[in-house]
């Protein structure tokens, strides 16, 4: 009788104990906890966590997505490539995992295949602006300007209170050799941001170009103002100083561009300054 008893108690505990689970963390676990890590900027945590539960269930496909912007993160671009590929092996339609996949692309100086990324975000989601951007980006980068143009024109079709939209054009049309365009744009600019030093750097570089020259004089020094250790600044506005025969004040400026390495400055102190 005893016997029984004791094989029944041993049977009850055996039933508790099979309604917990003592096999440890799931996937879905490590997947949260991974979660967290990298909420915390903890990359290293975060991919770790991650891989466990890969390991632990293969085609968990979000976990892929997570580790692989880890890895991004920590700068291991190639890595970062894997996951999102399979990632993408079974969310084929998800744009941002071709998003992810073409910065990867991008860091790896493979512009073609980052293009080609950005293609298909932007043909599953045509108002990804941050891929319309990026992609005109690279554009800009190749000298494909006729195709950076067509980008940033849609991006701010979409964003038309984007300063940056207008800068970016701005600067491609001023590579086109389409000054007033890019004038136009870099005044929309300064409108939505007046202090954006670069801005009026270029737009006085036009203005310089173009024979205006108290415009520029007077952008290069809003610039001079807002950023008084920009040796092109102060560059530039010698130059157009010297060209409007204010040859002293030519000097003076470039002297200042010197004292921060400006080598055309100190190239123009020795050539037009120092007899």
């Amino acid at each position: 009788m005893k016997i029984a008893l004791n094989i029944i108690a041993l049977g009850i505990i055996t039933a508790l104990l099979s309604a917990f689970s003592f096999d440890g963390p799931s996937a879905e676990d490590y997947f949260e906890s991974g979660k967290q890590k990298f909420n915390t900027k903890d990359y290293s945590g975060a991919i770790s966590d991650f891989s466990i539960a890969i390991k632990q269930k293969p085609d968990f496909a979000i976990v892929y997505f997570k580790r692989g912007s880890a890895f991004y993160l920590t700068m291991d671009f190639d890595k970062a490539v894997d996951d999102f590929n399979i990632y993408l092996s079974y969310k084929p339609e998800d744009e941002n995992g071709y998003y992810n996949r073409a910065m990867c692309w991008k860091n790896l100086t493979q512009m073609n295949k980052a293009i080609e990324d950005l293609d298909k975000v932007t043909s599953i989601d045509p108002y990804y602006t941050l891929a319309i951007m990026k992609r005109g980006n690279i554009f800009y980068e190749l000298g494909k300007y006729d195709s950076a143009l067509k980008d940033f024109i849609w991006y701010l079709t979409v964003k038309p209170e984007s300063e940056k939209g207008y800068y970016n054009r701005a600067n491609t049309y001023k590579r086109l050799g389409r000054p007033k365009e890019a004038i136009e744009d870099y005044n929309k600019v300064i409108a939505l941001k007046p202090l954006w030093e670069e801005a009026y750097i270029n737009r006085g570089s036009l203005y310089a170009d173009m024979g205006m020259y108290p415009e520029a004089i007077n952008d290069f020094s809003k610039a001079i103002k807002l950023t008084p250790d920009d040796a092109d600044a102060w560059f530039n506005r010698g130059v157009v100083y010297n060209n409007t025969q204010e040859h002293a004040l030519a000097c003076k400026d470039w002297k200042e561009a010197a004292k921060y390495n400006h080598k055309e400055a100190i190239a123009y102190l020795v050539k037009y300054c120092e007899h």
